[in-house]
């Protein structure tokens, strides 16, 4: 391989090392939402639907879920459930 490349490909991997440096320090602070959160969140949207007592339907719950993840919905790329 002659000079020209390798500081091409050791160009290339230095970036790609650097962009995943700042990836992970984005999602370092990010943490997940704990349960009691979900539920908290969950029991909100429930009585905002209008109940007045009772527990929360499962779309409320996903809907909490995703509101407290920072995603859209189901279709999202960041559909994980913790």
């Amino acid at each position: 391989m002659d000079t020209f490349a390798e500081i091409h490909n050791v160009d290339r991997l230095n970036r790609f090392v650097m962009r995943l440096e700042e990836d992970s320090k984005i999602h370092a602070n990010h943490h997940p939402p704990t349960l009691e959160d979900v539920q908290r969140r969950a029991c909100e949207i429930h009585h905002e639907h209008g109940a007045v007592n009772g527990g929360y339907t499962l779309d409320e719950w996903l809907e909490a879920e995703h509101e407290l993840e920072g995603t859209d919905g189901p279709d999202s790329e960041n559909n994980l459930v913790h």
